[in-house]
Order: structure tokens, then C-alpha cells, then sequence
């Protein structure tokens, strides 16, 4: 199973983007279901308020952006970085992202060499 990521959707009922954290594929057939791409799953507007499907997606962040954020580019992690801070300041990922933004430099310094 994929790992969840940062979703920036677009609402089919009045365009405004709203980000969720969400998994590409969410094993659904685990449990006997049908995985569906995210136009089909229901999201709630958190501009309008229109729960349902139709939503599009804007933008992803790296697959393993929540998971091991030394494995996302340096040029692009000020960028997620930025976005969860902003978008779900509670999550613990928040907390620690200087230190990780370290950690991240220190690791493709070691790749290079």
C-alpha cells in the first residue's frame, strides 16, 4: 500500500482548492472493495461545502514526503514543508521539519559521495 501524501483538490461545484492527506490507492480490495482514482472518492468542500465526488486533483506531493523526508528533493521540500505547516499545522511532521530539513541535506550529501 502506497503511503499517504498531500493532495491539493479542486471542487467541481465552485473551483476552490482545498488540501487533504491522502493515499493513492487505499487497498480497498483488502477488505473485498474496488479502489477508485480521487475524481470518484467523496471529499467535503471545506470552501462551499459540497460533500461528493468530482473533485479534481491539482497537485501531489512526493510519495514519501510524510514518511521519510529525506528522500525528497532538497529544491522541493521548502516547498511541502511550507504547505503542511500552512495546511495541517498540527501534524507531527510540523514539529520536527527543521531538523529534518537537515537531515535531508546531510543525506544527498552522503548519496553524492
Amino acid at each position: 500500500m502506497p503511503p499517504p501524501r498531500l493532495v491539493e483538490l479542486e471542487c467541481p461545484r465552485c473551483r476552490g482548492r482545498h488540501w487533504v492527506i491522502d493515499a493513492d490507492f487505499r487497498a480497498a480490495f483488502m477488505a473485498g472493495g474496488v479502489d477508485v482514482d480521487y475524481d470518484q472518492r467523496e471529499y467535503q468542500c471545506r470552501v462551499c461545502g459540497q460533500q461528493g465526488i468530482g473533485h479534481k486533483v491539482l497537485q501531489k506531493s512526493p510519495p514519501t514526503f510524510l514518511i521519510d523526508l529525506g528522500r525528497v528533493g532538497t529544491s522541493s521540500l521548502p516547498y511541502w514543508e511550507a504547505v503542511l505547516k500552512e495546511q495541517f499545522p498540527d501534524h507531527s511532521k510540523v514539529a520536527t521539519s527543521k531538523s529534518i530539513h537537515r537531515t535531508a541535506v546531510k543525506r544527498r550529501w552522503w548519496r553524492f559521495w
